[in-house]
């Protein structure tokens, strides 16, 4: 069974926060499961398959975390 999941985050730091994150998607952590990133101003648009949960689970919480800090970090530089 595949697993997929798509998120679309709306904000003004859209494109910072793709530029801060596009190398990870180059260099994959792991070869269970594709991640797909993309920015159409203002959305990063985050996608994520895999062939199990658990790898579900771990991207998730690696990507939506990078995004997370990502944004903080955005958001104090901007100040």
């Amino acid at each position: 069974m595949k697993f997929k999941a798509e998120f679309v985050f709306e904000t003004d730091n859209a494109c910072s926060i793709y530029e801060a994150i596009l190398p990870e998607i180059e260099t994959p952590v792991s070869d269970r499961s594709i991640i797909e990133m993309s920015y159409i101003d203002p959305s990063l648009i985050l996608s994520i398959e895999t062939e199990d949960v658990v790898s579900m689970r771990s991207s998730l919480n690696t990507w939506l975390r990078l995004i997370q800090v990502a944004y903080e970090v955005s958001k104090t530089t901007d100040k």
